[in-house]
């Protein structure tokens, strides 16, 4: 069975990736977080309905395109399980591991931004001890995240095959716990497990399901998920269950939704985004742009805004400027990555590395 490209899936991982990185250039302004050493003391106007915009949507729906893209490529695959395992140990860990080192933690380092358990006045030899021992947590915590989430999708392979969705309702199941058991446990960002596993097995059932998108059916899915999400996300209570039921099912209505709705236009808008040779770099170094992007928007915090402000007084447009540099950084910086791991790829030990 041969890989189908999704254009729907294309376009909502490539929006939800540009959505994590403007959320990231306009979070030093909402002032918590320790990773954000920079908390600019101005109200922007908007800003609150787009964080609850990211809340639900960017790497919720990262997650949920993982899980789709995750369950076609077991589908169309021939490996193994244990093949599977090892190549999915490696396309994590390798690059977590190199990103990482010659890059996140340098820069991290080097500009004195905290980042997890690292504080801004952290030695070289801290930094790396705590990336090592994985609590280094506050970015690239998506692939500790991911790494996990797949070792179980494999290890639970055959399940998966007769009692899907048996597994489904677990992981949703799974999710209450998750809240309680690992909420302030940073080693390998256990603390941001939450909901992802069911989003991502979520993923995996819309993939099961795709044929159900279709004509007049697409649009009821698209009106009952989206009027769930906005019952679910607008409800509260004060029963702390209640409160993760909702939450569960917002995050998981959101991601079906946007499908839902992208289904609906996707397959007409990617062949034209696609003659941009930027949109196809971007689609191709999708991952890249993610583990490459930051510490670029705390940078632009640290070192912009201030002499920005003085000329241009508008922090919208601080906010967009940052995230056009962020962008351009790190698309150089996924380039030069890219040249330098062709060169290393024909050493033949770190060439069985990335194979």
């Amino acid at each position: 069975m041969s890989k189908k490209k999704y254009n729907e899936i294309t376009l909502l991982k490539m929006l939800a990736l540009a959505s994590v990185l403007f959320f990231h250039c306009y979070r030093p302004f909402m002032g918590s977080g320790s990773f954000w050493k920079v908390t600019i003391d101005s109200t922007v106007s908007g800003l609150e309905y787009l964080y609850h915009f990211n809340k639900v949507f960017d790497v919720h729906c990262l997650f949920f395109c993982s899980g789709f893209l995750y369950f076609m490529t077991m589908t169309a695959g021939n490996r193994t399980v244990w093949e599977q395992l090892i190549r999915r140990v490696k396309r994590i860990v390798v690059p977590y591991l190199s990103v990482g080192l010659l890059f996140t933690v340098p820069l991290y380092l080097s500009f004195h931004l905290p980042s997890g358990q690292l504080t801004s006045n952290a030695s070289w030899f801290e930094g790396y001890w705590l990336f090592i021992t994985m609590q280094f947590s506050d970015h690239l915590w998506f692939l500790q995240i991911m790494l996990i989430i797949t070792v179980i999708c494999l290890l639970l392979n055959g399940m998966i095959k007769k009692y899907f969705w048996l597994l489904l309702a677990g992981s949703f199941l799974l999710t209450f716990g998750f809240n309680r058991w690992f909420s302030d446990i940073r080693y390998m960002s256990l603390c941001s497990m939450s909901d992802n596993l069911f989003l991502f097995i979520l993923g995996g059932a819309a993939f099961r399901c795709n044929e159900l998108f279709t004509s007049w059916k697409n649009l009821v899915i698209m009106a009952v998920s989206g009027i769930m999400f906005l019952v679910s996300y607008n409800l509260s209570s004060s029963n702390a269950l209640v409160r993760e039921t909702l939450s569960i099912l917002a995050d998981g209505s959101v991601c079906v939704c946007a499908l839902a709705l992208f289904k609906l236009f996707a397959d007409k808008v990617m062949p034209v985004l696609y003659q941009l040779s930027a949109i196809q770099y971007f689609d191709r170094n999708f991952m890249g742009f993610y583990m490459y992007h930051m510490p670029f928007p705390l940078i632009c915090a640290t070192l912009l805004y201030e002499p920005f402000h003085r000329i241009i007084p508008s922090d919208w447009l601080y906010i967009v400027t940052a995230w056009v540099i962020t962008v351009v950084l790190t698309a150089v910086s996924v380039k030069v990555a890219s040249l330098i791991k062709a060169q290393c790829t024909k050493v033949g030990f770190i060439a069985k590395l990335y194979n």
